[in-house]
């Protein structure tokens, strides 16, 4: 597997998210072309890391994506994520691999974990 810049593949789903400890969410990633363009992503695998925030070599946990959306969303991955036992500021990181093998990591996501009341 060759580790490649993303300069031609942008995912735009990598915005702050807010949860409270305990909740599971889901996330989404579409995957496009430098030109905003829809990649069918038929032939090829999503990831996600969660590390703790500025610790990337200290993975909390990761997980497959699976393709999603309806037969007209062909460039849309997600999966779940479950804050259970966490709090505070963490990263996600989206790791796509194209159909050839090429792995494109666009780029990284604060996660916000709220303790919870009920601990």
């Amino acid at each position: 597997m060759t580790d490649n810049s993303f300069t031609t593949i942008n995912s735009n789903n990598l915005e702050e998210i807010h949860m409270i400890a305990g909740d599971t969410k889901t996330l989404f990633y579409n995957v496009m072309d430098e030109n905003g363009s829809s990649i069918d992503i038929s032939n090829s695998t999503g990831e996600i890391v969660i590390f703790k925030y500025g610790d990337a070599g200290n993975i909390i946990t990761s997980a497959s994506c699976i393709i999603s959306g309806s037969p007209s969303v062909i460039n849309q991955f997600s999966t779940t994520f479950s804050g259970s036992g966490l709090s505070g500021l963490y990263q996600q990181q989206f790791i796509y691999t194209d159909s050839n093998g090429i792995v494109y990591k666009p780029g990284q996501g604060k996660i916000v974990i709220f303790p919870s009341n009920n601990t």
